[in-house]
C-alpha cells in the first residue's frame, strides 16, 4: 500500500477534478447557508432527499467579488429578491480543487427562472396543502363586522407604511382604537415573529373587530416570507377577520389568499376602513330618516283615526244626550202633573194639621186649630165638628 504525503494527496485530487470538469456544469442545489465577506460571497451548498429531507450531499461554494457584483443584482432584478439560505438554485460552477483550502465550486452564472420555478411549485404545494386541510377559505368564511372600529395591529413599530396607517386613521371622523402588536414584518424571521404576534392578540383577553397585517415598504424581495405555509396556517384560522396590507404591487401572496382581505398597502387598508364605516354611517342616517317618515305617517294615522273616533263618539254622545233628554221632558211633565200646586189650580185644597198633612179625621179633636191652603191664599180654622 502506497504512502504518501497530504500535499501529494491533495495535489493528485486536484489534477483528478481538473481532468473531470475541463469545463464549467449547471448544479442544483439548495443554499443553506449564506455570507458576505469582502464581497465575496460563500455559501454551503446542500441537497437533500425530497420526501424526508434527509441530507445527501454537501460543499462550498464562492462567487467571487468581480462575479458577485453582477450576479446579485442580476438575480434580484430577475426573481424581486436575494440571494439568502433555503432557495434551490441552478449554478453554473467549475470545481476547483486547492491543497490548501479543499474542494470548492466556483460559481459563474446563476438560472434565475429555475429558482422562481421552484418557489412556484412551494407555493402551489401550501397551497394544496392547505386546501386538503381544509383551512384555505376559513378566514373569509367570518362575518365581516359592521362598524370595524377596535383595530388589533401587526406590524413594525418604525416602518413607514405602519405610521402612514395611523397617521391616516387620526384624520378620520371616526373613533378607530388602534392597538400595536409588534413583529417584524419581512426577512425569514418575519413569520415566526408575527405567528407570536397574533398569540399575543388572542391573549390579551381584549376585543377587537379585526386583525390587520401591516407591513409598506422595504424590499421587495423580502415578501416571500408571506408564502410560509405556518404563517398562511394561522391566518386562515384565525378567529377574526384579517385584513393583510404588506406593500406590494404586483404578486399575490399565500397569506393574502387565506386572509379574509387583501391590500396593497396600509393606507388602502386605512382608507377602505374609513370607507366602510361612512357607508355604515350614511346607512344609518338613511335609516333614521326613514324611521323618522314612518313614525310620522304613523302618527298622522293615528291622528286621523283618532279624529273619526272623536267624531263618532260626539254623534254618540250626542244622541245619548238627546235620548236622555227626551226622557227628562216626559219626567218632567210627569213631575208638573203630579205638583200639589196643579191640583190647587182644579179647586183642591191641603190642610195641614200641626204642619203636617191633614188625611184622616182621626188625628183630629174638637177645638184643635188647622190651617187651609187654597190655590191663592189660605186660612186658619179651628174643628168645631169632626165627621168620620
Amino acid at each position: 500500500m502506497e504512502k504518501i504525503d497530504l500535499i501529494d494527496l491533495q495535489k493528485r485530487l486536484e489534477e483528478a477534478v481538473n481532468k473531470a470538469f475541463e469545463e464549467p456544469c449547471w448544479v442544483r442545489a439548495e443554499i443553506n447557508q449564506l455570507t458576505v465577506r469582502n464581497g465575496h460571497c460563500h455559501m454551503e451548498l446542500v441537497q437533500k432527499e425530497p420526501e424526508t429531507d434527509k441530507l445527501l450531499a454537501k460543499a462550498q461554494a464562492v462567487i467571487w467579488a468581480s462575479v458577485f457584483s453582477i450576479i446579485d443584482p442580476y438575480f434580484r432584478t430577475a426573481t424581486g429578491m436575494d440571494l439568502r439560505s433555503g432557495l434551490q438554485v441552478l449554478l453554473c460552477v467549475e470545481p476547483k480543487m486547492h491543497p490548501l483550502y479543499g474542494l470548492s465550486l466556483v460559481v459563474s452564472d446563476i438560472d434565475p427562472s429555475f429558482t422562481l420555478g421552484g418557489l412556484e411549485l412551494e407555493r402551489r404545494k401550501t397551497m394544496q396543502r392547505l386546501e386538503k386541510e381544509g383551512i384555505l377559505d376559513m378566514n373569509r368564511q367570518l362575518p365581516f363586522p359592521l362598524l370595524p372600529l377596535r383595530l388589533a395591529v401587526i406590524s413594525s413599530p418604525t416602518a413607514a407604511g405602519y405610521q402612514d396607517f395611523i397617521n391616516q386613521i387620526n384624520d378620520s371622523a371616526y373613533g378607530f382604537s388602534v392597538t400595536l402588536f409588534p413583529a417584524l414584518m419581512q426577512g425569514s424571521e418575519a413569520p415566526s415573529s408575527i405567528i407570536s404576534a397574533m398569540e399575543s392578540v388572542m391573549a390579551s383577553g381584549r376585543e377587537f373587530d379585526l386583525l390587520l397585517l401591516l407591513r409598506g415598504g422595504g424590499a421587495v424581495a423580502d415578501l416571500h416570507c408571506y408564502d410560509n405555509y405556518d404563517l398562511a396556517a394561522h391566518i386562515a384560522q384565525f378567529p377574526l377577520p384579517v385584513i393583510t396590507g404588506i406593500g406590494h404591487h404586483r404578486d399575490v401572496h399565500i397569506a393574502d389568499r387565506v386572509a379574509h382581505m387583501a391590500l396593497k398597502t396600509p393606507t388602502a387598508v386605512a382608507g377602505f376602513l374609513d370607507g366602510q364605516v361612512a357607508v355604515e354611517d350614511e346607512d344609518l342616517f338613511q335609516l333614521s330618516h326613514r324611521l323618522e317618515r314612518a313614525v310620522h305617517n304613523r302618527i298622522s294615522e293615528e291622528q286621523q283615526g283618532l279624529d273619526h273616533l272623536l267624531k263618532d263618539i260626539r254623534g254618540a254622545v250626542r244622541w245619548i244626550v238627546q235620548q236622555h233628554g227626551h226622557v227628562m221632558e216626559l219626567l218632567e211633565q210627569r213631575i208638573l202633573r203630579n205638583n200639589p200646586l196643579a191640583l190647587l189650580q182644579k179647586g183642591y185644597s191641603l190642610t195641614l194639621s200641626q204642619g203636617r198633612t191633614l188625611v184622616d179625621t182621626a188625628l183630629l179633636g174638637k177645638g184643635d186649630k188647622i190651617t187651609t191652603i187654597l190655590a191663592k191664599g189660605s186660612f186658619d180654622a179651628t174643628v168645631d165638628n169632626i165627621e168620620n
